[in-house]
């Protein structure tokens, strides 16, 4: 595990869970962060996390959630929203039976969510279906999309692949993606109800930009502007 992940697992042991379902309003803000494949989710994060100064949670949630389920990670993986359509699901089934599984994952994966909440530190936490799991909860849910050729693009120069190839690769892990909020949360990821703020960053490319948008809504919802 990381040393992220090793202190989220220890916030989680601390705050027990005090407050049963999180319905206090955290410390610091909680932002989460859907987004599509080549649409600027992963540097906004950063960037927005930096001016809340608060953590962003992604690969070291999953690793999080497979330290306290006990999983095997390899198996654990195949749920993770960043495997390419569950194509070895099969497999899954047929090593340690998929509703098990699945519902092993669910578990432990709201925990560590509602930890981030709970613990009052904040936090952007990037897809994951966090936006689902903290529904009820005082925190702020974007999700940032493009359309597919500008996504392709994007991929292409940052991958160095050729662009066909970043089209089926877009097109792939937003797939993938969407089949694990609906196989985990039985939700649509694109539901537009389930977000306070959704961005298209085909113009608005500019991760900074994008970044102070999301902060300044925030800013407004607080004050009750919007």
């Amino acid at each position: 595990m990381t040393t992220d992940a090793i202190k989220l697992v220890e916030a989680i042991i601390k705050a027990q869970m005090a407050t049963g379902h999180g319905s206090r309003r955290a410390d610091k803000p909680v932002v989460t962060l859907s987004r599509d494949f080549g649409s600027g989710g992963r540097e906004v994060a950063e960037l927005l996390a930096k001016r809340l100064a608060v953590p962003v949670y992604d690969k070291e949630l999953l690793d999080a959630v497979v330290e306290r389920s006990g999983a095997d990670p390899q198996l654990m993986a195949q749920l993770d929203e960043k495997t390419r359509g569950f194509r070895n699901s099969w497999l899954v089934s047929l090593l340690s039976g998929e509703n098990v599984l699945t519902e092993n994952y669910r578990h432990h994966l709201v925990k560590v969510v509602l930890a981030i909440f709970n613990t009052g530190n904040g936090g952007v936490i990037i897809g994951r279906g966090g936006h689902f799991i903290l529904a009820q909860q005082d925190v702020f849910r974007v999700r940032l999309i493009a359309s597919p050729e500008t996504c392709a693009e994007r991929v292409a120069k940052s991958q160095g692949v050729p662009l066909e190839e970043a089209r089926k690769l877009v097109a792939e892990v937003n797939e993938g993606r969407s089949k694990f909020v609906h196989d985990i949360f039985r939700q649509r990821l694109d539901k537009p109800a389930a977000f306070d703020l959704t961005i298209n960053t085909d113009r608005l490319s500019k991760h900074d930009e994008v970044a102070e948008i999301i902060f300044f809504a925030m800013q407004c919802r607080h004050r009750g502007d919007i």
